[in-house]
This record gives C-alpha cells, structure tokens and sequence, in this order.
C-alpha cells in the first residue's frame, strides 16, 4: 500500500510541476507579446526618425512608411560599417567567457575551443535571463 502512496505523491508532483512549468512558459509568451509590441513600436519611430533626417527638408512631404524605410537603410549600412569590430568584440568576450568557464585548462586549450566553450556558456547565461525577463514582463502584462 506505501508503493502506491509514493507514487501517487509521484505522480502529483510531477503534475504540479508540469502545471508551474506550463504557466512560466504561458507568461513568457505573454511577455515576449508585450515585448515585441513596445519594441516594434520604438523601432519604427526611431527609424522614421532617422529617416527624417536622412530627407531633410523633404521630409515633411514623405509618408511615415517611407521616412521608416529610409531610416532602416541607413541603420543597416551603419551596421555592416560596424560589423567587423563587432565581430572583434564578440570574440573576444566569447573567449574571455571560455577562460572563465576553463579555469586553470585554459592556458593549454585552443583558442577555438575556447570561444566555443564561452558561446555556449554566453546563450545558457543570455537565455536564462531573457526568459525570466519575459516571465516578469508577462506577470506584470497578467
């Protein structure tokens, strides 16, 4: 009779996880919702924004859209100037982070490895993070 006990015990806890599980996830996709509304929104101003001042005087005569357009374009030529400082410096925090997770190995461990050990130690980090930012925004969006 215990081993039936036990694993009704089991069984409901694995129940209520399952449910504390499926409402993390439900307020992280309310969160991430929340998120890209805000940011979309931001987005397209900053690029009408920027666009406007690509124009000009012109401006004032040019639909929103067409401000927006111009003003993506410029912050995508922005970024592919940038780009290979970026990359530079993405590395370098990659292998900075590969160290770290090394410890006293990483003097005698490849560069590469390094990285490789700092990008996956970077996106579990970076992901943690963004989810449980995303369970806050969607807490406080419930």
């Amino acid at each position: 009779m215990g081993e039936l006990k036990d694993l009704r015990e089991q069984s409901e806890s694995l129940v209520n996880r399952a449910k504390q599980l499926g409402n993390k996830l439900y307020l992280a996709g309310l969160g991430a919702y929340e998120k890209a509304e805000e940011g979309s929104e931001e987005l397209f101003n900053k690029y009408v924004e920027t666009g406007s001042k690509a124009f000009g005087e012109e401006a004032e005569s040019k639909p929103k859209a067409l401000l927006a357009s111009r003003g993506a374009l410029v912050a995508a030529r922005e970024l592919l100037d940038s780009a290979p400082e970026k990359r530079l410096a993405l590395y370098q925090k990659l292998l900075e982070a590969g160290k770290k997770e090394r410890g006293e190995k990483a003097e005698e461990t490849n560069e590469y490895l390094l990285a490789s050990l700092g990008a996956v130690a970077t996106a579990r980090e970076e992901g943690e993070k963004l989810f449980n930012e995303l369970v806050s925004t969607g807490e406080k969006r419930d």
